[in-house]
């Protein structure tokens, strides 16, 4: 998780892991990640570090169109 690690650990989990969230029903979300401090799509992605950092790149290296299309299909789930 790194930056967006909450400190908390939890049997196994570090304080730096954070189970991940099915995507079905994501389109009746209205706030993100762990904590809720994403409020779109868009900043959910961004704001990933550790693991999820590879994937924040290829989503920010991404054309407008590519961009745009993720999010439609995110929003479909």
């Amino acid at each position: 998780m790194g930056s967006l690690g909450d400190g908390i650990t939890q049997n196994g989990a570090t304080g730096q892991r954070m189970r991940t969230q099915p995507l079905w029903g994501l389109r009746t979300q209205a706030r993100m990640l762990h904590d809720g401090r994403a409020t779109t799509l868009r900043q959910a992605i961004l704001a990933h570090d550790g693991q999820g950092a590879a994937p924040r790149e290829a989503f920010r290296s991404l054309g407008f169109l590519e961009r745009t299309a993720l999010i439609a299909f995110l929003q479909s789930l």
